[in-house]
């Protein structure tokens, strides 16, 4: 009961928060036309993880970047993404040797963040097809909570994403639009948590949000 009045005040925290980004980001973005930025929701799926292959709870993105060219933009970005899973473990009790089915919570938490390359090969017109690369940091923590015991490991990783999307204007002057994107993402952090191993993170998934 607890953790879920904890997810719910923690989603309902970022949330407001996002949008309050999106009002700085809206205001500057008029200011000056050659910047971009860009915030949402993202869809991340795990692939082969050996702690946890459900998809993520709560995903938020933000990106932001400056076009030096009618193409071509240097930026950085920053996501969050968060992830429960309960599991039934088998544990054997070495006092009595006899074994029994427990509870078991799973929880991921990632803030990858960085600098990002994107090449847009339409600009001045309704709707942007770009591809992307950002490469930097992952700060992540896995923890493990049974009834008795409490398990977590947290770590540092390189992190890198190829990105394609389209960003979508349906308004004169193309001030506000949608963004749509897919992405892949790797990042190099291991974890040793409760007899479960993490050896670097693999994961694809979809961006929705808004642009600027």
């Amino acid at each position: 009961m607890y953790r879920k009045h904890y997810i719910k005040d923690f989603k309902r925290f970022i949330t407001l928060y996002l949008f309050f980004i999106l009002g700085i980001m809206a205001l500057n973005a008029q200011v000056n036309p050659n910047t971009y930025y860009q915030c949402g929701w993202q869809f991340d799926f795990p692939i082969k993880s050996d702690f946890s292959n459900k998809m993520n709870d709560l995903g938020l993105y933000v990106d932001a970047g400056y076009y030096f060219t009618h193409n071509i933009s240097l930026g950085g970005f920053i996501n969050v993404n968060t992830q429960y899973d309960d599991v039934t473990r088998n544990v054997t009790n070495d006092n009595t040797s006899t074994s029994e089915n427990i509870e078991e919570t799973l929880s991921y938490i990632s803030v990858p963040f960085g600098a990002s390359l994107r090449y847009r090969f339409i600009h001045d017109t309704w709707w942007q097809p770009y591809v992307s690369a950002k490469v930097g940091f992952n700060y992540a923590e896995a923890k493990s909570t049974m009834p008795l015991d409490t398990y977590s490991d947290k770590s540092w990783g390189f992190y890198v994403s190829p990105e394609l999307g389209i960003n979508i204007f349906p308004f004169k002057k193309y001030l506000l639009g949608i963004n749509l994107a897919a992405y892949y993402a790797y990042a190099t952090n291991r974890h040793d948590v409760s007899s479960r191993q993490v050896n670097g993170l693999n994961s694809m998934g979809i961006r929705l949000g808004l642009a600027f």
